[in-house]
Order: C-alpha cells, then sequence, then structure tokens
C-alpha cells in the first residue's frame, strides 16, 4: 500500500476517534465526576460547589437559606436554597407575611418597611416563603427579613416572576431536590426608592436539579417587563448570568467541569409547565 493512502487512512481512524472523544467519551466522563462530587462542597446545606464569589455583599445564613446582602445597594446579590421535593408538600406555619429587618444587622445598613409604603414596589420575596414551609416557623419568619428582600415591580412579581416561581417548584416535585440561586441585577443608571433602595432592573434564577447521580442546570434572566407567560423565553447559561452580575457561582468545580457546565443552554426537563 502507498504511503500516501495509509497517511488518509491514518487521518480518518484519527479524526473518527477524536470526533468519538469530543463528542461522546468526554461528555460522560464530565458528567460522571460531576455525580461524584460531593454535593455540598462547603459543607453547607443551602450552598452547591462553593459560595457564590460577589463583591461588596455580607452573608447571613438562617435556617432556610443563605443571602449574600449588599449593605449599599440595600438588596441581595445572591440568595442560595436547598429545596426538596417534601418540603414543598409540608405544613405551612405562618398565616400571613410579617416584613422585618433582621435583627442581627444595623438598621440603617438595611432596607424597612417604610421605603416600600405607597412606592408602587412589592417586597420581592428571592427566597420564596412558600419553599420555606415543611421545616419549621422561624424558617418562615427568616424568609420575611430584607436581607431576603428586593423592590419588584407589582404585575412582575405577582404574574411573571410568580409563574416562574411555582413551575421551578414543579420540577423540583419531579426530581429529588433542587439548588436555587436567585437575586437582582442592575444597570449604571442608578435609581432609588425613598431615596435608599436601589431598584433592579430585572433578576435571575439559576435551579440545579437533582435526580439521582444526574444534575440538571438551568438559569433565566427576566427584566421587569417581561410578561411572556412563555417562561422557555427567559433561559440563558449560567455563563451569562454570571457576565451580566458579575458574579462568580460553582467555583468549587473544577475549570473544565466548570466551562461544562455554565455555558451549556439545556433543554427544560419533561414536566416544565
Amino acid at each position: 500500500m502507498r504511503f500516501k493512502t495509509k497517511l488518509k487512512i491514518f487521518l480518518i481512524i484519527l479524526i473518527i476517534f477524536l470526533l468519538w472523544y469530543l463528542l461522546i467519551y468526554k461528555p460522560r466522563l464530565e458528567k460522571q465526576k460531576l455525580s461524584e462530587m460531593n454535593i455540598s462542597g462547603s459543607g453547607q446545606e443551602h450552598i452547591l460547589w462553593g459560595y457564590p464569589i460577589c463583591e461588596n455583599d455580607m452573608i447571613f445564613k438562617y435556617e432556610g437559606f443563605v443571602s449574600g446582602y449588599d449593605t449599599i445597594k440595600l438588596n441581595p446579590r445572591w440568595v442560595s436554597y436547598n429545596l426538596k421535593k417534601e418540603y414543598l408538600k409540608g405544613q405551612k406555619f405562618l398565616k400571613e407575611r410579617k416584613f422585618a429587618p433582621d435583627p442581627s444587622l444595623d438598621i440603617d445598613l438595611q432596607a424597612s418597611n417604610g421605603d416600600y409604603t405607597k412606592s408602587g414596589y412589592d417586597r420581592g420575596h428571592l427566597a420564596r416563603q412558600a419553599d420555606m414551609k415543611g421545616r419549621s416557623k422561624k424558617c418562615e419568619l427568616e424568609s420575611c427579613y430584607f436581607t431576603n428582600i428586593s423592590p419588584q415591580k407589582q404585575d412582575f412579581n405577582r404574574e411573571t416572576w410568580n409563574n416562574l416561581e411555582r413551575a421551578v417548584d414543579d420540577l423540583t416535585i419531579r426530581h429529588d431536590e433542587s439548588w436555587i440561586i436567585t437575586g437582582p441585577y442592575f444597570d449604571d443608571k442608578i435609581d432609588l426608592l425613598k431615596k435608599r433602595v436601589e431598584i433592579p432592573d430585572g433578576f435571575y434564577k439559576i435551579a440545579i436539579l437533582r435526580k439521582g447521580k444526574n444534575f440538571h442546570p438551568l438559569a433565566f434572566v427576566l427584566n421587569m417587563e417581561s410578561q411572556s407567560t412563555d417562561l422557555e423565553k427567559y433561559t440563558v447559561t449560567i455563563d451569562s448570568v454570571e457576565s451580566l452580575t458579575g458574579i462568580d457561582f460553582f467555583h468549587e468545580l473544577a475549570d473544565s467541569l466548570e466551562f461544562s457546565f455554565e455555558s451549556k443552554l439545556l433543554p427544560i426537563p419533561y414536566g416544565w409547565k
């Protein structure tokens, strides 16, 4: 056989091998490594693969969630919590909402009920109060601290954002559990509520669904003018959320896994509403 023919055959085999490795073997290997990792890398129930890295945040740990609170913007920059389907089916302890400052934080460093009175904005939960049931009264009370609250336009909070929260809850029930990270994003223009609380331009939500050893990442970005009921229109990659917010998520993952995990725009699993 002539040398050129042998070379062509070798190159074809090499190309087939590379395609098999990149398209089949490597994704399976990464998925296996991901499933074998300690799912609470920082030893915290509500933190998955490391605390988010964010400037100007003070970390507050509660029974039902962890908040990275910005005492300049008077908003949480991120809130993270673990949600199990049994929580969603559990008992609700509070009959009404009681918004209040966190007693461990100076009152001047957080928002107040007065900031929202007659403002036209709702006190929007980031860790959803309905997700805090099934544990204790304290868990639900803490979700009403202002370290878990951002200004949200009323229609947005009660319709589009509520639809997304309910949909993520429904997906959690169809899986074993989820980790949810939610927060606001801001542009360079500063608009203030009662000359104190910075008003976000919109919000993001990351949901990592787990079923057995499989993890399914989802991410959404909505501005406060969003009205579409087709929530798939708001799906983005985790990388794009990081670019928008300047926050580094899941940094305890190995670089190759983090890149693969955060750059994928995956389809929404079966059962989406």
